[in-house]
């Protein structure tokens, strides 16, 4: 196992964790077995809340059945295992009483043992005859299934399958299938499988594991396709909206001239397109890609919906079009999406944005409330559709639920990951792995709920310094006038550092941050939410912070400029060891 890997299954345990502590109490069950159990069914098998409970008959007499899947073909029994460890191996023995439950189950021995819900979900199913049954070990940890209970799984299966072959099967799924299911099940796409009529057979190659089609397709078809899905089929383009540059100029002045928009196919670059898998049906010329996602031309995509939707696009414009099936691999669709858009200039942020820890990162955010902006100017971007259903999911006003990547980021690595002068200096470092960090800090014990914390308490940090700055454009006819106003806006506290107050904000936020940060949850064990709570009261916590990092400046005798000191790494360490000892 690689060790990106095992950084990203390492956070994907830990906010499972949180998500399955947060159902529990949310949903007052009687465990994290039970909590297990519904967020695989919610998030794994996209169930509804009611469907999720229904499935479920944890508990005491359940047999070592832990749920019951009914289908119209298959019944699916399973057993879930939430270990706190994430290299905890499973014990045979609780394969051990899965097996006697279900020969129990099968000798109709079980009334009398057996629990509520467990017989309830029993009775549907003698109800009717399914094609087969299926048993599904699954597990939140790296552990494999243990000989003993594999070959006790085989026998089992294979003696009431009888002469039906395969009748009885069965599953086991570790974190890396689990966390492989979540991915693919939550991956930001069109959820859906998208037919394209074209006029003739596409050209479709295939080298190593995936396939490539190439054909053209009409203007008017693309940009319908943006009107009817907007965003939704650009989610894993890194690339925003760049606005009237110079190249969408062109795009647009060639697609809405008469006389150039029959060459709109030999000037433009086209359209790329990833997607699970696609399949080519000769006989109606249709191709049909499973969960689709432009990758590269969202650009062009754009531009022809607005030449469009304003009446100037001309039925000449034809662009190329290239799409390429993933399988369903998320590196290899990554790596797709990154490669294709390196070829110009492209931020590390956008290119970070498909990462499949960022993928996972944003899904942990929004169980809590919280929008990840993976890419930057994506709310802007938006249809009026697409925003309003934002809206009802996580609320109104939604910037009060938007988390920016970038700000996000930089207020983790700042506090939890303890680097101001990484946030400061060298932000774009944060998202590489080439002279950066990217996979460290992914690998930081990194939470959702730490990720949120940190965005929060940095935005009221950043309230007081957009305040100071504030007092600070304003004219003042000397000194005294304008030492006076800062006292009776901020409080007598500034007075002894006044001289140096204008040439260290705002250039402090950052390090002011972590020096907040290291007070009062590091030092002084707060926990991050109640110190949210208490700046939300009293920004006075703030200011505090801001006076000791200055004074610290004296104390240990620094003589470097305020720009240069809030780049510095050993400045930092520094002020914190002198104002250890005053903490």
């Amino acid at each position: 196992m690689s060790q990106n890997t095992s950084a990203m299954l390492g956070l994907f345990k830990e906010q499972l964790g949180n998500q399955i502590s947060t159902i529990v109490r949310s949903e007052a069950f009687d465990g994290e077995g039970y909590g297990f159990a519904y967020w695989y069914f919610k998030n794994i098998r996209g169930m509804t809340d009611i469907e999720a409970k229904d499935q479920i008959c944890d508990g005491g007499g359940d047999l070592g059945i832990d749920a019951i899947e009914i289908t119209e073909e298959y019944v699916t029994f399973y057993q879930f295992k939430n270990p706190k460890s994430i290299d905890k191996t499973v014990a045979a023995g609780d394969v051990d009483k899965l097996i006697s439950g279900l020969e129990l189950i099968l000798s109709k021995k079980h009334t009398g043992i057996a629990n509520s819900e467990l017989l309830a979900r029993l009775d549907e199913i003698y109800a009717f005859t399914p094609s087969g049954y299926k048993i599904v070990l699954a597990v939140s940890s790296l552990s494999q299934l243990p000989q003993e209970a594999d070959t006790k799984l085989r026998a089992f299966c294979q003696t009431h399958s009888s002469a039906a072959k395969d009748l009885f099967r069965w599953e086991f799924q570790n974190l890396t299938d689990i966390h492989n299911h979540f991915y693919n099940a939550n991956l930001p796409t069109l959820n859906k499988t998208l037919d394209v009529n074209l006029p003739k057979a596409p050209y479709m190659t295939k080298i190593g594991d995936h396939e490539t089609y190439i054909f053209d397709l009409d203007g008017t078809y693309l940009a319908k396709l943006y009107a009817e899905y907007g965003e939704g089929i650009l989610q894993q383009n890194v690339r925003m909206f760049e606005g009237d540059n110079a190249t969408n100029l062109a795009i647009s002045e060639t697609a809405s001239n008469r006389i150039a928009a029959k060459d709109f196919f030999h000037f433009n670059n086209g359209i790329s397109i990833i997607c699970d898998s696609a399949l080519w049906q000769p006989f109606n010329n249709r191709l049909s890609l499973e969960r689709p996602q432009v990758v590269n031309g969202g650009q062009t995509l754009r531009i022809l919906h607005r030449c469009y939707q304003c009446g100037s696009l001309q039925p000449e414009v034809h662009a190329a079009v290239r799409v390429i099936t993933t399988g369903k691999d998320k590196e290899f669709a990554s790596n797709v999406a990154v490669n294709l858009n390196n070829q110009t200039r492209v931020e590390n942020t956008f290119l970070r944005s498909n990462d499949p820890r960022i993928v996972q990162l944003y899904h942990s955010l929004s169980a809590i409330g919280y929008y990840l902006e993976r890419r930057d100017g994506e709310i802007r971007s938006m249809m009026p559709k697409e925003l309003k259903d934002l809206e009802e999911r996580f609320g109104a006003p939604l910037s009060d639920h938007v988390i920016p990547l970038k700000d996000g980021m930089q207020a983790y690595v700042a506090t939890y990951y303890d680097d101001p002068q990484l946030a400061k200096k060298d932000p774009a470092k944060m998202f590489t792995d080439d002279g950066g960090s990217f996979s460290r800090i992914l690998g930081s014990e990194l939470t959702a709920e730490r990720f949120r914390d940190a965005y929060l308490i940095s935005r009221l940090v950043v309230g007081q310094v957009d305040r100071f700055k504030r007092l600070k454009r304003k004219w003042y006819k000397d000194d005294t006038e304008r030492k006076a106003a800062y006292v009776q806006s901020i409080g007598s506290i500034i007075e002894p550092v006044f001289d140096e107050l204008d040439a260290a904000v705002p250039q402090i936020t950052v390090f002011g941050l972590a020096i907040l940060f290291t007070k009062h949850v590091r030092i002084r064990g707060e926990s991050s939410q109640d110190l949210i709570e208490r700046l939300g009261r009293d920004p006075a916590i703030v200011w505090n912070c801001f006076i000791e990092l200055i004074g610290a400046k004296r104390a240990i005798g620094a003589t470097q400029s305020w720009p240069t000191l809030l780049k510095s790494g050993p400045f930092y360490r520094d002020a914190i060891s002198h104002l250890k000892a005053l903490w």
